[in-house]
């Protein structure tokens, strides 16, 4: 048999508000830690549909497992940075593949 951890039933406006949050505060972060990058693209990005799921799934999981608020909301905004910063590597590292594929060669 296998555990399932409970989803907490709790009002979409709070769910909403919580993920505004966390997308807010992850973007601050980001954009301490690294100056060059534009908080509010950031916020665009972190407030795209997919990444809006994401969060909302990594919170409610968090909350399931019986995290207080604020270390849920810490958990999904971590995972959300993880996995920005990994699309934005495979991105990069991509874009020099297709730079070495295209090069002349001698």
């Amino acid at each position: 048999m296998t555990a399932q951890t409970a989803t907490p039933a709790i009002p979409a406006h709070a769910l909403g508000e919580a993920v505004g949050r966390i997308a807010g505060f992850a973007a601050l972060s980001l954009h301490e830690s690294f100056p060059d990058l534009d908080p509010e693209e950031l916020v665009e990005v972190f407030t795209r549909p997919c990444a809006t799921a994401m969060i909302s799934a990594q919170f409610l999981a968090g909350l399931g497992d019986g995290l207080p608020a604020g270390e849920a909301a810490a958990a999904a905004g971590t995972a959300l940075i993880r996995g920005w910063a990994d699309s934005r590597n495979e991105a990069r590292d991509q874009l020099d593949a297709d730079k070495s594929a295209a090069a002349p060669t001698a």
